[in-house]
């Protein structure tokens, strides 16, 4: 929910905007009269001041229902009541119908029409196309749940706790988190003033709508979703605990047929003391400062790097400094057990207790920042940790590219033509060493959503005109990075490349995600799945890009300390699946990109419904290589 504000007056004419007309020159008055003096320049108003109670609500519905009939063929106001009555009839909806509908019913909601919101959350989980929507919506229903029975504290509880019955048992933890996170005022009104700060958009005055008119209250009654929750966890307990799913695995420490298999982590920075072992180490390159093997990098010895004024190859993992180590490093854990729906365990517990303590917007802004940065350290070393595990065989290069978080260098901006320039030279680079060195296995959980370029760019109130100008921007940037990415694909034809299908919950294809939603015969997609193999809250889908899934939630590794910390992402999944491909190539060396792949998704076990995709199975796929060598 980072957005960006700016006047409309200004940005015209910062933006280059129609050339003002010539001064015209007028005879000068008598000596007589007197010289008017020039008004003060008027401050541009601020967007904001007009959006507020009904005004904003009135925004939110009707932007939103303006994008409701595009990307949902067939709406109308007729079409969208019937819809609501007989959901049955509705098509299947598109994922950015689910988000403007979800705009209606806040609008809905904050307005005091509980019957309208209800329905409009009701026909989401009857119809979403992403079938992980069929759980969305909990906050909402919960709240009207609540405001139905508002003078009756038993009532409420017993209507809460009826709602968070609809979770299924595994997911009722996540689904209640919002409840623990957020228990002051001042954390709303943080979150507000710093949205407040950005351009006026349907997605930024959807976030003000939430955060004005709707958690409030929530906040202001939290005793009694609490205590919903408490009934509702007692009753879980009182049950058989659900049975995990077998995530079946293969170590190859003892394999007298695996061979060694070159791999690389492509991430925001991966600490090498903790892989000494199975570091690969360029022959050709010495850590003297020089350009040894004339690729034009120096001191590529173990992968190549790009950052803010890094000249060496040498520094393959991000150091946000000590003292923001020593202060955020402890509350990794405790954000990805929120994420997890384990908001009663010590970590979360710190978590919110660190939450508690931001009272205005400067304080959201520097802790995102620091929360960031300790993400960022510890990213790339726990993906690798996963990615080498029981596969001695392997040879890892480290690729670290800054670009690739955004959040540390494109902090609420966007990157310029010449950032963009030195990305795809930093591409270049590492699809060259890729092939020089022969990489067979190459992971990277990244990845770029136009919206998400957008909301950052919607923070430079002082460049973009209007939305429109700032999508029009977003659009470039994210087609530049497509093409960037198409062009390592290609570049590397015998190289696997498995990435990340991201955490947004949606469609990689309709939202155009980079580079999962890419097409190449040495691409795979892995989105992630819980330790019941259901598919992740939070991940990305799409039945002909996302064709495997794997393990994505609380998977334990390393972080650059050496601590082993439990962290949830696709960004996890993926490598579970690198690992996998690693192990393949070790024992059948002969295969291509496209071979592997069609092993790893032949052999993957078909998710249960309501889901769709298979879950990849190492037992399965590396008895099939071995027996086709």
């Amino acid at each position: 929910m980072r957005i960006a504000l700016l006047s409309s007056i200004v940005l015209t004419l910062a933006c280059g905007g129609s050339p003002l007309p010539p001064p015209v020159e007028a005879p000068p008055p008598p000596p007589e009269a007197p010289v008017a003096e020039a008004p003060e320049p008027e401050t541009p108003a601020d967007p904001w001041a007009r959006l507020e109670g009904a005004a904003l609500r009135d925004f939110v519905a009707e932007r939103a229902f303006e994008r409701l009939v595009g990307a949902q063929p067939g709406t109308e106001p007729q079409s969208l009541g019937a819809w609501l009555e007989s959901p049955d009839e509705a098509p299947a909806l598109t994922g950015k119908a689910v988000e403007r509908l979800f705009d209606l019913a806040a609008a809905a909601l904050a307005g005091g029409n509980l019957d309208r919101a209800e329905k409009l959350v009701r026909l989401v989980r009857h119809r979403a196309a992403n079938r992980n929507s069929a759980y969305a919506g909990n906050t909402y229903l919960a709240e009207i749940a609540r405001r139905r029975h508002a003078d009756d504290e038993s009532a409420a509880e017993a209507a809460i706790a009826a709602v968070f019955r609809e979770q299924p048992r595994t997911r009722f933890g996540a689904s209640t988190v919002l409840f623990q996170l957020f228990q002051a005022p001042e954390q709303a009104s943080a979150q507000l003033g710093q949205i407040r700060r950005q351009m006026v958009s349907l997605e930024t005055a959807g976030s003000a709508l939430f955060y004005e008119q709707i958690l409030p209250s929530i906040i202001e009654n939290r005793a009694r979703f609490l205590a919903a929750i408490e009934l509702v966890r007692t009753e879980h307990d009182a049950r058989p605990a659900p049975r995990p799913y077998n995530f079946p695995t293969v170590d190859l420490t003892r394999a007298r047929d695996a061979r060694e298999v070159r791999v690389a982590v492509w991430d925001v920075g991966t600490n090498p003391a903790l892989f000494e072992r199975q570091l690969f180490t360029n022959p050709g390159e010495q850590p003297n400062g020089a350009d040894d093997d004339g690729n034009r990098l120096i001191d590529d010895v173990h992968g190549v790097v790009q950052d803010i004024g890094e000249t060496s190859h040498m520094a393959l993992l991000f150091d946000p400094g000590e003292d923001v180590v020593r202060e955020y490093g402890p509350f990794l854990q405790g954000i990805m057990d929120l994420r997890a729906g384990l908001a009663s365990s010590e970590p979360a517990q710190r978590v919110l207790a660190l939450m508690r303590s931001v009272t205005d917007p400067d304080q959201l802004v520097e802790l995102e920042k620091n929360l960031d940065a300790v993400g960022e350290w510890a990213h790339g070393t726990h993906v690798a940790g996963i990615m080498l595990a029981g596969v001695p065989q392997a040879r890892m290069a480290i690729f670290r590219s800054a670009w690739a978080g955004e959040s540390r260098i494109y902090h609420h901006r966007g990157p310029t033509d010449e950032e963009l320039a030195e990305e795809r030279a930093n591409v270049e680079a590492i699809a060259a060493f890729i092939n020089a060195h022969e990489i067979r296995v190459v992971n990277a959980s990244l990845g770029f959503g136009e919206d998400y370029v957008a909301s950052q760019l919607r923070h430079e109130r002082d460049r973009y005109a209007d939305d429109a100008a700032v999508m029009a921007r977003a659009r470039e940037v994210h087609a530049h990075r497509a093409q960037t990415w198409a062009n390592v694909f290609a570049a590397c034809p015998n190289t696997l490349f498995v990435v990340a299908a991201g955490n947004s919950n949606r469609d990689v294809v309709e939202y155009g995600d980079v580079p999962a939603s890419l097409e190449a015969p040495n691409l795979l997609v892995v989105g992630a799945v819980d330790r019941f193999g259901d598919w992740a809250t939070f991940t990305n889908s799409n039945a002909e890009r996302v064709r495997i899934f794997d393990f994505g939630v609380e998977v334990p590794s390393l972080v650059p300390d050496g601590a082993t910390v439990p962290l949830s992402g696709t960004s996890m999944a993926s490598p579970n699946v690198a690992n996998l491909a690693a192990k393949l190539y070790a024992v059948r060396p002969t295969l291509t990109p496209s071979e592997a792949i069609e092993i790893i998704v032949e052999t993957g076990r078909p998710i249960a419904a309501p889901f769709t995709g298979r879950i990849a199975d190492e037992v399965a796929a590396i008895a099939r290589a071995r027996r086709r060598r």
